[in-house]
Parts: C-alpha cells; sequence; structure tokens
C-alpha cells in the first residue's frame, strides 16, 4: 500500500514539473494564452490547476534569484569581505567562490580560463567584489586584485562546506 502512494506522489510531481517548465505563449497584448495541451492524460481541470499553480509560481518567484543575489552581494561589497576560496563547482565550467563570511556562490566564466585564473590569484593574493550588477537574467561580479580584474556571472547561491 505504501508503494502506491509513493508512485501517486511521484506521478503528481512529475506532473507539476512538466506544468511548470512549460512557459505559456504571450500574445501581443501581454495576456497569456491560454492553458497548454493537456498531455498527460490528466482530468481537464486538474490539468488547468496545474498550469495555473504553475503560472503563479513563476510570477511570484521569477525573478526572486537574481534578487536574492543581488541582497547577498550588496552584504558581501558593503562590508568589503574577501574571496577566501575557489573550489570546483557541481558542474563543468562552474565553480564555487567562499568569501570570509560563508557566503558561496556558483559562478561561471565570462571567457574561457577566467575561473582558473581566479583561482590562482584567490591563493596567493587579496581579492574582493569591487562591483556587481544585473545583466539580463544574470549576475556579473567583478572581482577586483592588487594588479588584475576579472568578471564572472554568478549562477546561484550554495552552501558552504
Amino acid at each position: 500500500m505504501t508503494w502506491l502512494v509513493a508512485l501517486g506522489v511521484v506521478a503528481a510531481l512529475v506532473a507539476a514539473t512538466v506544468s511548470l517548465l512549460r512557459r505559456p505563449s504571450r500574445r501581443g497584448d501581454g495576456r497569456v494564452a491560454s492553458a497548454p495541451r493537456n498531455d498527460l492524460g490528466l482530468a481537464e481541470a486538474d490539468a488547468e490547476e496545474l498550469w495555473e499553480l504553475g503560472r503563479r509560481v513563476e510570477q511570484e518567484f521569477g525573478v526572486a534569484p537574481v534578487q536574492v543575489l543581488l541582497y547577498r552581494l550588496g552584504s558581501v561589497v558593503r562590508r568589503n569581505v574577501p574571496l577566501r576560496a575557489v573550489r570546483p563547482g557541481p558542474a563543468r565550467g562552474l565553480a564555487r567562490i567562499c568569501f570570509a563570511d560563508g557566503t558561496t556562490l556558483q559562478v561561471r566564466g565570462r571567457q574561457v580560463g577566467d575561473l582558473g585564473y581566479l583561482a590562482a590569484t584567490a591563493i596567493t593574493q587579496k581579492v574582493w567584489v569591487s562591483d556587481f550588477h544585473a545583466e539580463h537574467s544574470n549576475v556579473v561580479l567583478d572581482l577586483d586584485w592588487g594588479r588584475g580584474h576579472v568578471s564572472v556571472l554568478a549562477v546561484g547561491l550554495d552552501q558552504a562546506d
């Protein structure tokens, strides 16, 4: 009996995820188009309810990650917190940058070699965030040290080790 409940929960999560991943197309007047097709075999009312929940979540939290990053980085810059470590990230092309106050971010280099250069420099010199700003749906970090500078894209927050 327990496995039936677990199967039902997994099916509901898959259905919710699929509906959240689908972006509704916008009409010329800015209104959201009608609900997408029901490809999962759900009852029409259930499919529309899931679509509406997904639309509300996207509307409410769509820009939250960028805002959270900007808030966190504002604190790091105001207090002039130095970078303490650059570690490998969870995927190719990503790195974790760890600040002295425990703030840890996942970042991507803007150019090939940026992360390696930053990692090597962080070992021998004091590195700090000189500036940051939102650029489209990304947050750009400008990191400076004695005689150098590199810009990276903040992908998200991470947990300190």
